[in-house]
This record gives C-alpha cells, sequence and structure tokens, in this order.
C-alpha cells in the first residue's frame, strides 16, 4: 500500500516542481528579467554614453536639471452606475544636464525625460523654480539646484511622448544641435520590467513563494511526509494497526486513479498527501459540482462529527463510488436534495436518525 500511495505523491510532487518552475519562469518573463537588474542593483548611468545602451536598463542618474512638466499621465475609471473619474497619477518632466567641453570652451547639454509620481510635484516645482532663476541670474549669485538622485528604468520614448517632448523643446526656444542633444527616452520611475512597481513586487512575491513550493515538493519527493496523514490517525486511533489498513487497503475498489474506496477505510491522494477516513463515521455522501472561474468536481462526505471532506472527482467516478457506500455502508445516506441538507444543517440529529442510528443498534461500530 504504502509503496503504491508513494509513487503517486512522488508523480504529484514532480508536476508540482514543474508547474511551479514553469510560473516562475513567466512571471520573470511578464516582468522582462528585471529583477536581476534590481538585485545587482542600479547601474550608474553616463549622460555621455549613447543612450541606446542602457535601453530597458535599471539605471540612476544624479538629475541636475528640471525645466518642464511637459505631460500629465492620467486614469480615467468607469464607474459600476455609468460616468467616469479621472485620477493623475504623475508628470513627465523635461530634465537635463551639461557637461564641459574644455578642449573647445563649450558645454553639451543633453536633454531628456523622467517621470514622477504626482506625490513628487510640489519638490519638481521648486527645482524647476530653481533652475530657472539659476539659468537667467547673469551675476552667478544664485546657486544651482541640489541634483536630485532618481532610479528608474530608462525607456525609449513612444511616439506620442517624443512629440510632446520636441513641441515643448520648441517652446522653451530649444532646437537640437551639436551642442544641444536631446534623447529620446524616459528614466521611468512607476515601472519596473514593464509593469507598474507595485505590481512587480506582487508578481516577485509570487515567484518567490512558487520557489519555496518547489523546494518542498523537491523534499517531498525523498520523504515520508506523504503517509503522514495516516500516521496521524493511527496515533489517534491505537486499536487500528497499519497491517489492518493495508489489508482493507487491498480489498477496495480502486474509483478513478487516486481514490480507494474499502470495506472500513477510504484513502485517498489530496495533492501530495494521502489522506484516510474511517467508513464508519461517514454519514453522508453526494456528488457536487460547481462551474465558473472556480469550478468544483467533487464527492462530498460528511462525518457524524458534521466534518465534511471534498475528493476530486468526475460525476462518473462519484457514482461508482457512491454505489460502493450504498452497498457495503447501510448507515450512510447517499444523495443530495435541498430537504436533506436543511435537515442535515437544522436538525442534524433528526438526519442521523434516517440511517445511522438505525445502522449503529443493528451494527456494532
Amino acid at each position: 500500500m504504502l509503496e503504491i500511495l508513494r509513487k503517486k505523491a512522488r508523480k504529484s510532487n514532480i508536476w508540482r516542481i514543474v508547474l511551479s518552475i514553469a510560473g516562475v519562469v513567466i512571471l520573470l518573463a511578464i516582468t522582462k528579467f528585471a529583477i536581476f537588474d534590481v538585485i545587482t542593483g542600479p547601474t550608474r548611468m553616463d549622460i555621455t554614453e549613447d543612450p541606446a545602451s542602457y535601453e530597458g536598463k535599471y539605471v540612476t542618474i544624479d538629475a541636475e536639471f528640471f525645466l518642464y512638466d511637459y505631460v500629465e499621465h492620467t486614469t480615467t475609471t468607469k464607474k459600476k452606475y455609468g460616468g467616469s473619474s479621472t485620477s493623475t497619477d504623475g508628470y513627465s518632466y523635461i530634465a537635463f544636464q551639461w557637461v564641459d567641453d574644455y578642449e573647445n570652451d563649450a558645454s553639451v547639454w543633453y536633454f531628456y525625460s523622467i517621470f514622477l509620481k504626482k506625490d513628487r510635484q510640489n519638490e519638481m516645482n521648486s527645482k524647476i523654480d530653481q533652475a530657472f532663476a539659476y539659468l537667467s541670474d547673469e551675476t552667478g549669485s544664485t546657486p544651482p539646484p541640489e541634483p536630485v538622485t532618481v532610479t528608474g528604468v530608462w525607456n525609449k520614448m513612444d511616439y506620442q511622448t517624443e512629440e510632446y517632448f520636441r513641441s515643448s523643446m520648441a517652446e522653451l526656444g530649444i532646437t537640437e544641435s551639436e551642442y544641444d542633444k536631446f534623447y529620446f527616452y524616459e528614466l521611468d520611475t512607476k515601472n519596473i520590467g514593464g509593469v507598474n512597481g507595485l505590481l512587480f513586487w506582487v508578481m516577485m512575491a509570487g515567484a518567490v513563494g512558487l520557489l519555496a513550493f518547489a523546494a518542498l515538493s523537491a523534499v517531498g519527493l525523498f520523504s515520508d511526509s506523504y503517509s503522514r496523514p495516516i500516521q496521524q490517525y493511527l496515533q489517534k486511533e491505537g486499536s487500528v494497526s497499519m497491517a489492518a489498513i493495508e489489508e482493507d487497503f487491498h480489498q477496495a475498489r480502486l474509483i478513478g486513479s487516486g481514490v480507494w474506496v474499502g470495506k472500513r477505510w477510504t484513502i485517498y491522494m489530496q495533492g501530495s498527501k494521502a489522506k484516510i477516513l474511517a467508513n464508519k463515521d461517514l454519514v453522508w455522501g453526494y456528488y457536487f459540482r460547481r462551474t465558473g472561474r472556480n469550478s468544483v468536481s467533487e464527492m462530498r462526505l460528511f462525518t457524524k462529527e458534521r466534518d465534511r471532506f471534498g475528493i476530486s472527482l468526475s460525476e462518473d467516478n462519484t457514482q461508482e463510488a457512491l454505489r460502493v457506500y450504498e452497498a457495503e455502508q447501510p448507515h450512510m445516506v447517499i444523495g443530495y436534495s435541498a430537504e436533506l441538507e436543511k435537515m442535515y444543517n437544522k436538525d442534524f440529529n433528526a438526519f442521523l436518525g434516517l440511517k445511522y442510528h438505525t445502522a449503529a443498534r443493528e451494527t456494532e461500530f
């Protein structure tokens, strides 16, 4: 018996490992494997390098000047009963810094975009005012604004954002040249790996959970944890021996591929665990099915302690099992009706009077 159950548990654990690893890979792929960049830390960006060399990478930069909040990012939510509401998520800012070219006695100015959340709007407005105050001061007495360290993903602008960027630069009177370089890239602080930052971390937590599940399943391949519920049952029922359970198991009716209905016990696989129920404690059994997103197809069994157990089975397999119970367990009510459910919930003693009490008088449990 134990060898049969061990093989079933091992197969279940292998499937769990395979599906868990597949889930991890899918989550990492959706987020473009950005977690590795996050773990190793952001790359310090050199503004003079080819901007394409940083595309899609997790980077950090000390942004020196902010000029203009040229794009407002909003989210429109449709209300359940009509209408909609719009909220502001944040703003894209034109930022720049210059690098002195001492050989040519000039400076190269590099313009690019940074997205920051709405809660930093006041801070950025102050930085914009400081930038213009510094740039327009011919006396040299106004200090430059303190750089803002920004970390995010360096992405190429989409077509619409690039158009806004170009038109905003034209409004500012700045044209692209050898000494005024336009980088049509945005440092995105909201998204990581192409998804919202919060969602990214939720997905990474899910990936860690799947890895832990896979590790536990791997341990289960080489342990006897599959039989622990049976061992616990033996400890609780001191008068029952493993030999008696094994004898009943080998004479039991195999239902489907993982349920054994014997005369004294029902043993079934639930994931990688072998569960056991004493048939003498069962008082009711029927087939239950629910369709839709959280679909269920199971045999439901109820005990005299009013515990409910759901065993995943098709309707045909459940009916086969119920026929075995009906033939060999006269104390069980078989089949479902609304009246039976009401009696079970409202007058359990009357429910037991349907079959259990009568059979108890005739049979020594």
